[in-house]
């Protein structure tokens, strides 16, 4: 009979994460995530199979805590507008200078992994599609309301929303300022929702 395992499972997968987040798949070693999440290398291995079956699981445990607010916001039924503004302000530019430097962790993976395993990089391109299908289904609403231009579909400006964000978040991981990340999403915001800072 096989012993139960003698740690506490969402602890290790959060001090997991931070390993992840900080260096990368492929720069994270066994021994670091041991360490970290203060556990013997057969613990690792009956609870998550290997390395790479930790990894899936620190990215929906991500996707579940961390990209939930982001759903959230965007599922602002009276006011769409505010809500994808405000995607941009909490999530990004509201951010200390070191959670800025860490970037988004499902971005980090698609652009690290998509060359060298592209099973874990379709795993967390499917949590980020859906992200965008909440930025599109946002989008419908306020062009509903009035809110948003009607000069591009909801699907286009979703994609455009979406597309911004990855873009600010790699940025964001080069150390890019703030207000230089603010420059940058201000305009496109402006020009699909013009009366957005007029109300």
């Amino acid at each position: 009979m096989a012993r139960p395992l003698q740690f506490d499972r969402q602890k290790a997968i959060d001090a997991a994460m931070g390993i992840f987040w900080e260096q990368g798949y492929s720069a994270s070693s066994l021994q670091q995530l041991l360490d970290a999440m203060q556990i013997n290398r057969g613990s690792l291995y009956a609870a998550f199979s290997d390395k790479a079956g930790l990894f899936k699981e620190v990215i929906d445990n991500y996707q579940s805590r961390i990209q939930s607010i982001v759903i959230r916001l965007l599922s602002n039924e009276l006011d769409p507008a505010k809500g994808i503004k405000d995607v941009f302000e909490l999530t990004l530019l509201a951010l200390t200078e070191d959670a800025l430097a860490l970037g988004c962790l499902l971005v980090n993976t698609v652009n690290e992994l998509s060359p060298i395993d592209s099973e874990i990089a379709s795993h967390a391109a499917k949590k980020l599609d859906v992200v965008e299908q909440a930025f599109i289904a946002a989008c419908e609403r306020a062009q509903t309301l009035k809110q948003m231009t009607k000069e591009i579909t909801p699907e286009s400006a979703g994609k455009m929303l979406m597309t911004s964000m990855i873009g600010l978040r790699v940025q964001s991981r080069r150390g890019v300022e703030i207000s230089d990340l603010r420059q940058s999403i201000t305009p496109l915001l402006n020009m699909l929702m013009p009366t957005l800072d007029k109300r």
